[in-house]
């Protein structure tokens, strides 16, 4: 029976174990029964992957390095592990900085997945990456999370050529970008952290500042991310003053306006610019949340953050007022109030700080909630669903 012997040998589970099968169609049978009742998630044939049943296999395509102050990367990472600890997804990563390589592209060939998800901008370079992916599973549905739309005519024009079968954006505007560019769309926020990021007790607030030889008494701002014209920090230097303390916690120390920098050092705000992977201590310690940044008439924003970003909502999960320009999706996705300011300049960022000192009440936590990451992730399950059965 030279047919059962060849199959026998191409049979391996996926955690590296040999099933050694005989030559009669009994102990096949009971071979393959309990190859498949052993491994966890699928065997490995010389053909492909088998799955489980209502089992959907997901190819990743994003930056999953580890870096806690880089928030696309940081992201990428978290929405990578809470999918793959999910029960009925099979999920396969690719790394963006591998991913031309031949073992890649033969990964996703072997793999052969239900659908694959690329994150990021999208750029011309990304959307190309996706148009390599879908020629190695040509069956495969591809789905865009657009953190930082490039609206240009180059993407307008690889949109057409690529076509995806499906945006994720996060603000309405970004989804009318891709409608008009024929591709279907739905809105879904970014996750975060409710359980790294949280309140902290005053005695805890006051240990950390002591910790990190912060001021007890003086009111902290602060401010997560790089130091560029771009993002509206130079507002931060008209917010120090000898009772109020700007801190900010440089995300990518190596891409910085060096001018502005050192403006900020002199007006006597706090520049940290080493590694911290403990940043939510950061978050605990402050008193007050700022994000200046440039709408997107003043500002080519969208190379400069995520529609949705990260650290105003890590802010909102530690319940820290905010204060914040109408930036992207945010004033879309949460509504004005409960600790939460939304200023268009500096003479409202101020009106907004004194509102803060008043003592009103803060409930940023309550309108993070919709963003954790179990309810992202169950919402994304439910997109990845209607996309196989057509209903998107």
């Amino acid at each position: 029976m030279p047919f059962v012997n060849s199959f026998c040998l191409n049979i391996t589970l996926c955690h590296g174990h040999l099933a050694y099968l005989a030559i009669t169609q009994t102990s096949l049978s009971f071979a393959i029964k309990n190859a498949l009742t052993n491994s966890q998630k699928w065997l490995t044939l010389s053909s492909g992957y088998l799955r489980e049943p209502n089992m959907i296999k997901i190819c990743l395509i994003g930056d999953f390095k580890t870096c806690p102050d880089r928030s696309i990367y940081k992201m990428a990472a978290q929405l990578a592990d809470s999918l793959s600890k999910e029960k009925g997804i099979s999920l396969l990563p690719c790394p963006r900085e591998h991913f031309t390589r031949p073992r890649s592209l033969n990964r996703i060939r072997r793999f052969q997945p239900d659908i694959i998800h690329l994150l990021g901008k999208p750029d011309p370079a990304e959307l190309f990456r996706l148009k390599m992916a879908k020629l190695s599973a040509p069956r495969a549905k591809t789905v865009i999370s657009a953190q930082q739309p490039v609206k240009t005519r180059t993407v307008r024009n690889m949109l057409s050529y690529v076509k995806p079968d499906l945006a994720i954006c996060l603000s309405q505007k970004s989804a009318g970008f891709f409608g008009e560019c024929g591709v279907k769309t739905v809105i879904l926020p970014n996750g975060v952290d409710m359980t790294n990021f949280r309140p902290v007790s005053p005695e805890t607030k006051a240990e950390l500042r002591r910790r990190y030889c912060l001021p007890p008494n003086k009111l902290l701002l602060l401010h997560v991310g790089p130091v560029r014209a771009g993002r509206g920090v130079d507002l931060l230097r008209r917010l120090q003053n000898p009772d109020t303390q700007v801190i900010m916690a440089v995300s990518n120390p190596g891409i910085f306006n060096r001018t502005l920098l050192e403006s900020l050092r002199k007006s006597g705000c706090m520049i940290l610019t080493s590694f911290r992977p403990n940043i939510a201590d950061l978050y605990a310690l402050a008193d007050c949340y700022i994000y200046p940044m440039l709408p997107e008439e003043d500002a080519n924003y969208q190379i400069f953050s995520s529609e949705m970003p990260l650290s105003v909502l890590e802010a909102m999960a530690a319940n820290l007022p905010v204060i914040t320009t109408p930036f992207g999706a945010l004033p879309e996705m949460f509504p004005e109030g409960d600790g939460l300011y939304y200023a268009q300049d500096d003479f409202e960022f101020l009106k907004a700080f004194q509102a803060y000192t008043q003592g009103t009440p803060v409930k940023t936590r309550t309108k993070a909630e919709m963003c954790s990451w179990p309810e992202v992730i169950n919402r994304l399950k439910e997109v990845y669903t209607k996309l196989l059965n057509e209903k998107i």
